[in-house]
């Protein structure tokens, strides 16, 4: 691909979320022109629901290393018209994976390859989980615990240790702002892949297949610290 990979944060400690209680709704679209294109991919992709997103107004760095991300609630419509070539202005909070394994003596990253049904990046390879993070059912923002439950939906397996947050990227192909984790695993997957993904495997920075999502390049150095175990 010939777009840049995204912008990368780096965090020392975990970033704090500040949700402000007014919706968010796009002013500079046809809201009449997004249901129709939204009606559209739900004709075409059954799998689609409308649920409630996060929308990242603004990323503040907070010294030492921290950052925090104001929030307002909005519907994920506004960001999956977004594949009809409607720009609505939404930036979704979602979460990316960096999971070391041991495969084979060596350490490794859990990868998977989308499937071409998937809204974003079809057919391209990604570190695992990733996901959207809505608000939890008590309004808080806990993308930790998104992860833990993307790691086992998507995946099959549960982290053997605490995800740690230490980046958070921009991913302007998507129009994204996600949330990174590093943690680790005992094993690889051993369910098959749901329908979002083809095919799992455990890469490096160096051998992840190509074509591979520009999320996942702009990853790579972040990628390659944690498999040297210099990114805690």
């Amino acid at each position: 691909m010939t777009t840049e990979p995204g912008r990368l944060i780096r965090l020392r400690r975990p970033p704090v979320f500040n949700v402000v209680p007014e919706p968010w709704i796009p002013e500079s679209v046809d809201l009449e022109c997004v249901d129709e294109a939204w009606a559209a991919l739900c004709g075409r992709n059954p799998r689609y629901h409308d649920g409630e997103v996060l929308h990242v107004l603004g990323v503040v760095r907070n010294g030492h290393g921290g950052a925090i991300v104001h929030l307002a609630p909005s519907s994920y419509r506004f960001h999956a018209v977004r594949a009809m070539g409607i720009d609505t202005g939404i930036r979704p909070l979602g979460l990316k994976g960096l999971c070391v394994v041991a495969e084979g003596g060596e350490l490794g990253l859990l990868a998977g390859r989308r499937s071409d049904a998937s809204g974003s990046y079809p057919s391209m390879w990604e570190y695992l989980p990733g996901g959207g993070v809505p608000p939890e059912e008590d309004g808080s923002v806990r993308p930790d615990l998104v992860f833990k439950r993307e790691l086992h939906e998507e995946c099959g397996v549960v982290a053997t240790s605490e995800p740690v947050a230490i980046a958070i990227l921009c991913d302007d192909v998507v129009g994204t702002w996600e949330v990174v984790y590093r943690c680790t695993l005992v094993s690889t997957p051993t369910v098959s892949p749901g329908w979002e993904h083809d095919e799992f495997a455990v890469v490096t920075p160096v051998t992840l297949p190509e074509p591979s999502s520009d999320a996942a390049r702009a990853m790579a150095p972040l990628a390659m610290l944690v498999l040297e175990g210099l990114v805690k």
